[in-house]
């Protein structure tokens, strides 16, 4: 079996992550050698019929995995806050997340937008009142 010769270390953190996901599985990477892989057993069971040329794509295909984390054995214990971070559940599943990053991308195009209209009313301003000089009106500061 693959990436059973892991450090109990590394045993232990994985006892951890599987308290929050029972699916999940630790093993040294087989195309960059000293990272780990951090993979998920999936229910999708409809896999590519061209092999994959990649070691670690065929050990997943075989046994029903998908990659989740790839990190090196210095960044382990960042594994956790980054699940934790990245976990659509807990931010209230897809169509919650959906609702979000749409929000947040109408928000993007309004701030845009008052951008580009601040910066033409801008200079505007300026062409008229260079226009105002130039035919010998002037130009009133007096408020």
């Amino acid at each position: 079996m693959y990436g059973l010769e892991i450090p109990s270390y590394a045993r232990e953190y994985l006892r951890e992550w599987k308290r929050e996901d029972r699916f999940l599985r630790l093993r040294w990477s087989q195309d960059d050698p000293g990272k780990y892989l951090l993979e998920r057993k999936t229910r999708y069971t409809d896999y590519p019929v061209d092999r994959p040329t990649r070691r670690d794509r065929c050990i997943q295909l075989a046994h029903g995995y998908r990659t989740v984390l790839t990190f090196w054995p210095n960044q382990i214990r960042e594994v956790a806050a980054t699940l934790a971070h990245t976990d659509i559940q807990r931010l209230g599943g897809a169509p919650s997340l959906a609702r979000e990053l749409d929000e947040h991308d109408r928000r993007e195009r309004e701030r845009l937008d008052r951008e580009g209209h601040a910066e033409f009313e801008a200079i505007a301003s300026e062409h008229y009142d260079r226009l105002a000089w130039s035919e010998g009106r002037r130009v009133s500061f007096a408020g």
